[in-house]
């Protein structure tokens, strides 16, 4: 067919009800035409109209024959079947609900599940040209992502002559005033370049200019478009404002296009200006990012910068080690890391054998009614239907269940999006906006086509099955024992991908329960957290915050509820930056260390055990001979480096950062404890080792409060915010939560999974339980004569109850032979989120199998039950 014919060919499809009616009086005028030649010829006008008739010849055939030449027979054909097809639905409301609601479970679930994969791994950054953006870090070491110090991010932006731009970004947060009093709010300080980087354009006003990252610019900020309208009413006039924050006044210069940066935490950017202390610093605080110019590659910009990596080491520019190097790495490869891809590949997998197995349900709802429609095929074909056409009508009406349940499973898809939505912001990057695109749209209609072929094909073509014309006589059972036998393969099939499940649930649940017993060195309960950034305008010297935190603990111990006080900079169970170092005389090299600093109520708070030596007291202070405490992986370390197995009362030297984040050396401080190693690191990592400073001694102005209360914890939180205003009405309460808050979050990573492959497992297993009571109550209602005759003959009750259990046994123990191959398969997926449990462990697949077992024999027992309680003597009458 020629392009232009296949053109008309469409074009007379759409137009088909005009051509319909041009057609009809094309035919009236050709026989009028006739009608008066013949009245010409003599004849009279019933005559002449009946010679026209005969003469025209069979008005429907050429209207068939007109039709098949001028558009597309297939095209019509499949309309009318497909509204045959609804038609029979309609007359089957039970049969139709039943197979759209399994439909809407697994095609909802998938397009959901495929909704996230196409936001977070498919779909480009919401920036322009997302390939050109990179992060640059300096890697000491294969798979470690670091941050940069401010020299090598100068020297990089200098000599880095294949970035369009390179921009460094710091996080910070500042207390914005507002009806509510004052909250803390999450910013960036960034250089001038950071937004050409993301090629982000502005809403309103501009972006920063290269002199306003520089000493004595004026202090600007730019603020986030769902900053503008939750925080500024979405005021017009932003642009001529002035914004308090921390106590000093910002010029709001512009404000973000709307985008993936409203997603984020951050609501407004402030220049980075270097001072000169940290033009000289070592301390590695920046993250960078760069744009590839057009004419260049990650492969080129990455050879580049390695090469100025050992030019700044040639000309000592730089103090790093030499077995370093420097990264680039695309932003959206490092956005989706390998933990979060691995995790969706799992969701995924599960969902997909959940889609499976509503195919499966589906397919075995289909062979039932074909069995149930081998009359009607047969009326069909005794008037002259084809074997071709009955397969495709049964296909077409297949397609029909499927559009509906493909329908339903987009609103369930988009349901289940809108719930999950909170969960997914907390989980995936800030750049991944879920949502029901085009793309997911025709994954779908691709997933309900599938589904159809899948569902629908096989029933279809054995339903047409043999002598179609001998139904009608009665004597047709050539397919039902194929038919069984498929049918019996496919609940198989379900019971072993439930169980593939079933075994992974458990397994994360097993891995989930030990995390949840491992011991974290502290007592969590009725412990309350809460963080407070100390403004440098108003705490500018460390005299003022070691003073804040006296004052503040005293009037926090002195309120009602509360027991215990402890003020650290870090919280437990959280990550701790890195990059410290302790030197134990005799050794050339620092000993690596984590450094937290802590007041004398830290330990008493979470109930660490000082096992040598003291621990921080109050007298631990400002002038007062320094001092440290360390934990027992540090005395492991110290053991090893340098044979010092009593480190109490030793000498050592500290570098560490002082109160405005400068690197500084502690000289003389003195070990004077030894306290039981608390849970700092992620769950299966060892301890690392831990320098605990009094904070009194080296204050900060960022710090974390953990608070022991007496009573509920919500009723404590009015206590806490009313000590701080009391001592400062000016700070924000941030970061409020529980210690099993925040314990649940460090086991997000495996409790997350575990949720999500519980809940398939749950609706995979309902799925398959209803397969197989489908198919043995099916099965039964076929043998009713047959049990109802051996009844009569003397079987009992619990005989024929027994038969039909074994063979739903049968069933699911074949399912469970081959679903065990299948967990072996699933399972190398999962070791990396397991924890000290084997992708093989014996109970945890003894219990899938018990379970699956279990629900397989309760689905069967409904039938067999009913089997019975039959009454021979009816069975036998209905029989004749």
């Amino acid at each position: 067919m020629t392009l232009r014919r296949a053109f008309a060919s469409c074009l007379a499809f759409v137009r088909k009800p005009h051509l319909e009616l041009e057609l009809e009086d094309e035919i009236q005028a050709h026989l009028e035409l006739a009608e008066e030649d013949a009245i010409g010829r003599g004849l009279s006008p019933e005559e002449a109209r009946r010679d026209a008739r005969l003469r025209f010849g069979g008005i429907e055939q050429m209207k068939e024959e007109h039709r098949d030449r001028r558009g597309i027979r297939w095209m019509e054909t499949l309309l009318r079947d497909f509204r045959c097809g609804i038609a029979s639905l309609r007359r089957a409301p039970g049969f139709t609900v039943v197979i759209v609601g399994v439909l809407a479970v697994g095609i909802g679930g998938t397009v959901a599940m495929f909704g996230v994969v196409d936001a977070v791994l498919l779909k480009p950054l919401p920036f322009p040209e997302p390939d050109r953006i990179v992060q640059v870090w300096e890697a000491p070491r294969p798979g470690v992502v670091n941050s940069t110090t401010a020299p090598q991010f100068l020297a990089w932006k200098r000599l880095g002559t294949l970035f369009d731009a390179m921009g460094a970004e710091q996080p910070t947060s500042a207390a914005l005033n507002d009806k509510n009093g004052p909250t803390r709010v999450a910013g960036k300080l960034v250089t001038a370049e950071y937004f050409k980087v993301f090629a982000t354009s502005m809403a309103l006003g501009r972006s920063f200019r290269a002199e306003e990252d520089q000493p004595g610019a004026a202090p600007v900020l730019i603020l986030s478009h769902s900053a503008w309208r939750t925080d500024f009413g979405a005021d017009p006039e932003i642009l001529h404002r002035r914004v308090i924050l921390d106590a000093n006044s910002y010029q709001v210069i512009g404000v973000l296009e709307p985008g993936a940066f409203d997603r984020d935490e951050t609501k407004f950017w402030r220049p980075l200006v270097f001072t000169p202390d940290e033009l000289k610093s070592p301390i590695h605080w920046l993250t960078v990012y760069g744009r590839i110019r057009r004419a260049g590659t990650v492969i080129q910009a990455r050879e580049q910068m390695r090469s100025v990596y050992a030019s700044l080491l040639a000309n000592s520019l730089m103090d790093e080690d030499r077995a370093g190097t420097i990264a680039v790495e695309r932003l959206s490869r490092l956005l989706a890391g390998d933990d979060l891809r691995r995790e969706i590949a799992i969701a995924f997998s599960g969902i997909f054998i959940v889609l499976l197995i509503a195919c499966a349900n589906v397919a075995n709802l289909l062979f039932a009614r074909g069995a149930a429609r081998k009359t009607e095929l047969a009326v069909r074909a005794a008037l002259g239907a084809g074997r071709g056409r009955l397969v495709s009508q049964l296909l077409t009406e297949c397609l029909a269940l499927c559009v509906l349940g493909g329908a339903a499973g987009i609103a369930a898809a988009y349901v289940l999006i809108h719930i999950a939505t909170p969960l997914l912001s907390q989980a995936l990057p800030f750049t991944a906006e879920v949502r029901i695109n085009a793309r997911v749209l025709v994954f779908a209609a691709a997933v309900v086509l599938g589904v159809s072929l899948i569902t629908g094909a096989f029933p279809a073509f054995e339903a047409s099955l043999g002598n179609l014309t001998d139904t009608l006589k009665h004597i047709s059972r050539g397919s039902s024992a194929l038919r069984m036998g498929v049918r019996r393969a496919i609940v198989i099939a379900e019971v072993a991908l439930s169980l593939v499940l079933v075994c992974g649930a458990l397994l994360l649940f097993r891995s989930l329960q030990k995390l949840e017993r491992l011991d974290t060195g502290i007592r969590i309960e009725n412990l309350i957290t809460a963080s407070i950034n100390l403004p440098e305008q108003a705490y500018g010297t460390p005299q003022k915050a070691a003073l804040f935190y006296e004052v503040l603990s005293q009037r926090l111990r002195s309120m009602p509820g509360i027991a215990r006080v402890g003020i650290s900079t870090f919280l437990p169970l959280q990550w701790i930056s890195n990059g410290e170092g302790i030197f134990i005389p005799g050794t050339e090299k620092p000993v690596l260390i984590r450094c937290k600093r802590v007041d004398a109520g830290y330990f008493q708070a979470l109930e660490i055990p000082v096992l040598m030596g003291r621990g921080i007291n109050d007298r631990d202070r400002l002038g007062s001979s320094p001092v440290v405490v360390i934990n027992q992986a540090l005395v492991a370390r110290l053991a090893d480096v340098a044979a010092i197995k009593d480190p109490v009362g030793k000498m050592v030297r500290l570098t560490s950062s002082d109160y405005l984040g400068q690197q500084s050396v502690m000289s003389d401080v003195q070990i004077v404890g030894v306290i039981r190693s608390e849970r700092t690191a992620s769950p299966g990592a060892p301890d690392p080792p831990v320098v605990y400073v009094p904070i009194a001694q080296s204050p900060n102005p960022e710090i974390k409060f953990l608070i022991r209360s007496k009573r509920d914890l919500a009723g404590v939180v009015g206590s806490i915010r009313r000590a701080v205003r009391e001592v400062d009405p000016s700070l924000p309460l941030a970061d409020v939560a529980t210690m099993q808050q925040i314990r649940d979050n460090t086991l997000s990573p495996i409790s997350r999974p575990t949720s999500l492959i519980s809940g398939f497992a749950f609706v995979a297993v309902l799925l398959a339980a209803i397969g197989l009571y489908g198919l043995i109550s099916h099965s039964v209602t076929q043998q009713r004569k047959e049990i109802g005759i051996r009844m009569a003959l003397g079987a009992q009750s619990s005989d024929v109850l027994s038969q039909v259990l074994r063979g739903a046994l049968g069933l699911v123990v074949g399912g469970i032979v081959f679903g065990l191959l299948g967990t072996f398969a699933l399972t190398r997926m999962m070791t990396s989120l397991l924890f000290e449990v084997s992708p093989l462990d014996p109970l945890a697949l003894a219990a899938g199998c018990i379970s699956t077992m279990m629900i397989g024999l309760r689905a069967g027992f409904l039938p067999a039950h009913r089997a019975a309680q039959v009454d021979p003597a009816a069975i036998l009458r209905d029989a004749g």
